[in-house]
């Protein structure tokens, strides 16, 4: 432990360009037998190490961090589908499946501190394990659901970056109409192939591909390796190595049996008791969470750290003519034996993660990074997508219809558009110009709690922000008594004090 420590502090306090990334904020506490919430990662360090290092104190921390989750990614999403109108049940799994990304089981938290277990009554919250997408899984494309790298047709980068490629703090947003109408499945493969994947109404399993990359006809998936290696300190071409079989999306690598299990078995995971017993509990008939909600809540991740990351590996700009870095894209090498070559430029790290993760994280009086806004409002426009698409096919899963925009231009049945509730939950631009990458946002209903420094009471501001939020649209309501009220999530309460909502 203590050299992968002293190797990982020496890749850490290198000077690194800020980048940008999801990381948990709120964990179990450090406090010896304490059964509180805390920290993840310490957000302050001596003032020499600056905004882009982190300090030695940081980097223990996050080799030694505690069961938690990302409220970013996790309770923002949670709030945003109900205030679409999701029962909570069905945002809660949505929730649930967006953290599997990351862990490739998640089993949450209660605000009392205590971890979801097959031994508690939390054991019914938690999701079934499959290893495909995470982070760290080397013997999969996962790490690329979190450094998600555009396609290079050309093979040189200049086609995805620069004026005239798809590269912006803003990857996703086009001319009018814009995102989400224009994924572009030329360049931005995962993301075009991952959604058409979570946008289908039905169970069938679809076409699903590592890293995107389908054949000609996009009904069957490119065969070939993907190599690469993701660097761990600035302009040096040593990394971690990538060398995966592209085709199929691998859903869980068994290391036991040295096997895989491929996307097709996703539903099968879910109706597996002996991986997950969840179900939609709130509808009697339910015998297990419907595989749409868990694909649109990878889906969700991946799109997440995508926008996040538009400034890091992902979407890095190449420097001007003349400059050393090419910038980050992937291309084929061979066509011969479809080789498919992952390049990172050469401001690119997996360190400045951790630096990164603080910045976004307990801002005080500074509103979020401008990532955090982005990735979130881009959170909005799909849930609402999905709910028009996907959810309202299934009798029950949007219970307040009044919430749902039909669409990202027209109103609500209480008059908002999709526009009017991002300015609301997510925040509105008080300086800059939109889409200009130096734009300051005032935070909104689900972002101003995320700015307090301290987790607990980040959790607890978030829990209340939901319940007032919710007697706010009850009062908007044309119809006020058959309004279904917001619910925390599982395990949490309005009521910080509220001891009977955790596991037993």
């Amino acid at each position: 432990m203590r050299i992968r420590i002293a190797i990982a502090l020496c890749c850490l306090l290198s000077v690194t360009p800020s980048a940008n990334a999801f990381l948990e904020d709120l964990c179990q506490s450090r406090g010896s037998g304490s059964l509180t919430l805390g920290y993840c990662v310490r957000p302050v360090c001596p003032a020499s190490f600056g905004p882009n290092r982190a300090c030695p104190a940081q980097l223990f921390d996050f080799a030694t961090i505690k069961p938690g989750r990302s409220m970013i990614h996790a309770d923002s999403t949670y709030f945003i589908a109900q205030a679409l109108g999701y029962r909570a049940d069905v945002a809660y799994w949505i929730t649930a499946y967006n953290e599997v990304t990351d862990y490739a089981q998640y089993k949450p938290l209660d605000q009392c501190g205590n971890e979801a277990s097959t031994r508690n009554s939390g054991r019914k919250y938690i999701s079934a394990y499959f290893n495909g997408f995470q982070r760290t899984q080397l013997k999969t494309d996962g790490p690329l659901d979190h450094y998600v790298v555009s396609f290079s047709p050309n093979g040189q980068g200049t086609d995805v970056h620069g004026a005239g490629g798809v590269q912006s703090l803003y990857p996703l947003h086009y001319p009018q109409p814009g995102y989400p109408a224009n994924i572009d499945d030329t360049y931005q493969k995962t993301l075009a192939n991952m959604r058409q994947w979570a946008m289908q109404p039905g169970p069938e399993p679809g076409t699903l591909c590592t890293v995107g990359l389908t054949s000609s006809n996009g009904k069957t998936c490119l065969s070939g390796t993907i190599t690469g290696n993701v660097p761990l300190i600035m302009k040096s071409a040593k990394g971690i190595p990538l060398n995966v079989p592209a085709g199929k999306k691998v859903l869980n690598y068994d290391k036991n049996t040295d096997t895989f299990d491929y996307y097709e078995a996703l539903g099968a995971y879910l109706k597996d008791k002996r991986k997950t017993i969840g179900t939609l509990w709130k509808d009697p008939n339910s015998d297990s969470v419907p595989v749409q909600l868990a694909r649109v809540g990878l889906y969700l991740h991946v799109l997440q750290d995508t926008s996040s990351h538009a400034t890091y590996c992902g979407d890095e700009a190449p420097t001007p003519p003349g400059g050393s870095s090419p910038g980050t894209f992937m291309f084929i090498s061979d066509p011969r034996t479809n080789t498919v070559k992952v390049s990172f430029g050469s401001s690119c790290a997996s360190s400045p993660h951790l630096a990164s993760h603080v910045q976004e994280t307990g801002t005080g009086d500074e509103p979020l990074p401008l990532r955090d806004y982005v990735a979130l409002n881009n959170t909005v426009d799909e849930l609402i997508i999905f709910g028009n698409e996907v959810a309202l096919k299934h009798p029950g899963w949007i219970v307040n219809r009044e919430l749902l925009p039909p669409n990202l231009v027209e109103k609500n049945q209480q008059g908002f558009t999709a526009n009017d509730l991002k300015a609301e939950l997510i925040g509105t631009i008080v300086s800059g110009t939109p889409y200009s990458r130096a734009e300051i946002y005032e935070s909104g209903v689900v972002t101003s709690p995320l700015q307090l420094a301290d987790a607990l009471q980040r959790l607890h501001a978030l829990n209340r922000a939901l319940g007032s939020f919710s007697d706010t649209l009850r009062k908007r309501s044309p119809h006020a008594r058959s309004f279904i009220a917001l619910e925390p999530m599982p395990g949490n309460a309005f009521d910080p004090q509220d001891r009977t909502v955790c596991w037993r």
